[in-house]
């Protein structure tokens, strides 16, 4: 399974957005991500690039939103 990290999807307020996604592969990453912001209120199209890989073989941190917009 892989982790992507996305943060520039539209929100319900113009500031930044940050979400994590696991999944077999990209495909089924953007149909869940897309359920999930359509099931928030937020229908839109996640394209492949906007899905970041978030390495996992090591250690690594990456922040999604530090609040500072």
């Amino acid at each position: 399974m892989t982790t992507w990290t996305c943060n520039d999807f539209k929100g319900h307020y113009p500031v930044g957005t940050a979400l994590v996604v696991s999944a077999d592969n990209v495909e089924l990453a953007i149909i869940l991500v897309e359920a999930k912001l359509e099931e928030m209120g937020l229908h839109q199209t996640i394209k492949p690039e906007q899905l970041i890989p978030f390495i996992t073989n090591h250690r690594y941190v990456r922040v999604l939103n530090d609040g500072n917009y």
